[in-house]
């Protein structure tokens, strides 16, 4: 499936090795759900807190939801803190509509991480 340009829908990660800070840039639906995953998957290595920085979102189903909830698994499993920053409002929504925003790590800034 395509975005509506015509071009293959996909999405970033911008952040500095090491640093645990990461702005994610483009959809997160179905077309990119498991491209990203696989992309994220060496981040939890190591157990460093994470940021993940979701300004740069512009699409969002409930496949983005769903790699919301796995990451937050894959970061429990490696024992690493992880933070959602700035969720864009649509995805906000589907989270309220699934009554999962209590398990997410939405609101407050991490305190392992300055801004």
């Amino acid at each position: 499936m395509s975005s509506a340009a015509g071009t293959a829908a996909s999405l970033a990660f911008e952040g500095v090795a090491g640093e645990g800070r990461y702005r994610l840039l483009g959809d997160m639906s179905f077309d990119t759900a498991v491209p990203a995953l696989r992309q994220a998957e060496p981040l939890f290595r190591g157990g460093m807190p994470l940021v993940f920085d979701l300004a740069g979102v512009t699409r969002a189903d409930s496949a983005g939801v769903g790699l919301l909830i796995e990451w937050l698994r894959l970061a429990r499993q490696a024992g690493c803190p992880l933070h959602y920053a700035n969720l864009p409002e649509p995805l906000r929504a589907i989270v309220r509509v699934c009554g999962i925003a209590d398990m997410l790590p939405l609101e407050t800034p991490p305190p392992f991480l300055p801004d």
